[in-house]
């Protein structure tokens, strides 16, 4: 099953080359449909014999019968072949200048009148034994043709009976005149002789279609890649933009309370004033209550003279224009003053 599938993979794929580059005398393996009669006029009296040729053997099967169509399992995976009667096919050794290479189908397409005694659409062409001689600047070829008439008669004859040929060979003389060598031609009929271009420019329109999409996704593509490499750059950075925020984070609590302490040294050190506050009073001097509130402070208290404490705070490094905030009144004993007082407390 294998061997037999290598077989029609390599037949189909044979069958694919352009018609102006299959070489004469090519012997694969194929189903011969060999017609009889004269090189002229054979095509109207259908005659001949299927031929199978495997590994260069050939072995008749069956008489052509144009009533029936062939079995789908008479020949599997092999391509089918023409044989022309002797004559039908001719042969040209040509000679043109090396710069035909260039474009050799249409350079050929454009001689073939001038080449043999048809043009270029009444003929199936090919060409074989392409040689290049650079010394000369020529290029030498021998160049095989067919009545494309006669081709194509057999060709509708044949898909009657669901046979579609793929080449066609015969015996042919090397030069129109007699004389010359005897060979085989081949002519492929995958591709027509007079566009033996086709398939070549099939294949470079579709890769300048290809090319185009390239062109038109390129950008699209560049960008994805650029933000794909973005992704990864942030999130190879993202662990230390982390520690980063963190430490901003510290930072800011820390010149908060920096600034939370400066604000409060500002209003005044609590324990200082109340240390000054104790130095500066006289004996026989307490407090009840005691408040400082952004450099304001107020106290209540008993003293033995407090007329006296205006004067002794005033005299007090830090505390300015101390004040009482309530009429000074008498213990009930009357050995002592009540007093309520208010001191700024200096920066």
């Amino acid at each position: 099953m294998l061997a037999e599938f290598a077989l029609w993979w390599v037949s189909q794929m044979r069958s694919l080359a352009p018609g102006f580059l299959a070489p004469s005398g090519r012997r694969e393996d194929a189903l011969i449909i060999a017609f009889d009669g004269p090189a002229i006029g054979f095509e109207k009296q259908l005659s001949g014999t299927l031929v199978l040729r495997r590994e260069g053997r050939e072995s008749g099967l069956r008489a052509l019968d144009l009533t029936r169509p062939l079995p789908s399992g008479l020949a599997p995976h092999l391509a089918t072949g023409l044989r022309l009667p002797r004559g039908a096919m001719l042969c040209h050794d040509v000679v043109l200048p090396l710069a035909a290479a260039r474009d050799l189908p249409a350079v050929l397409g454009f001689e073939m009148d001038r080449l043999t005694p048809f043009s270029a659409d009444e003929v199936y062409w090919s060409v074989s034994g392409l040689t290049f001689d650079r010394a000369r600047a020529k290029l030498n070829l021998t160049l095989s043709i067919v009545l494309r008439a006669q081709v194509d008669a057999l060709r509708a004859a044949l898909a009657r009976i669901n046979v579609v040929p793929s080449f066609v060979e015969a015996d042919i003389q090397v030069g129109f005149k007699a004389g010359s060598r005897a060979e085989t031609g081949r002519i492929s009929l995958a591709t027509p002789g007079r566009q033996p271009g086709q398939r070549l420019r099939r294949s470079l329109s579709v890769l300048c279609g290809v090319l185009a999409l390239a062109c038109l996704a390129t950008p699209f593509l560049r960008q994805q890649i650029a933000l794909d490499a973005a992704t990864q750059d942030i999130a190879a950075a993202l662990p230390a933009a982390n520690r980063a925020q963190a430490l901003r984070q510290q930072l800011t609590a820390a010149a908060q309370g920096r600034t939370a302490i400066a604000q409060a040294r500002h209003a005044g050190d609590a324990l200082q004033v109340l240390a000054t506050l104790t130095a500066a009073l006289p004996d026989g001097t307490w407090l009840s209550d005691l408040t400082l509130k952004s450099g304001d402070l107020t106290f209540d208290g008993q003293s033995s003279n407090a007329a006296q404490l205006i004067t002794l705070l005033s005299a007090v490094p830090g505390l300015r224009a101390p004040s009482f905030t309530a009429p000074v009144t008498r213990t009930a004993d009357g050995k002592a003053d009540l007093f309520s007082m208010h001191v700024t407390v200096a920066e």
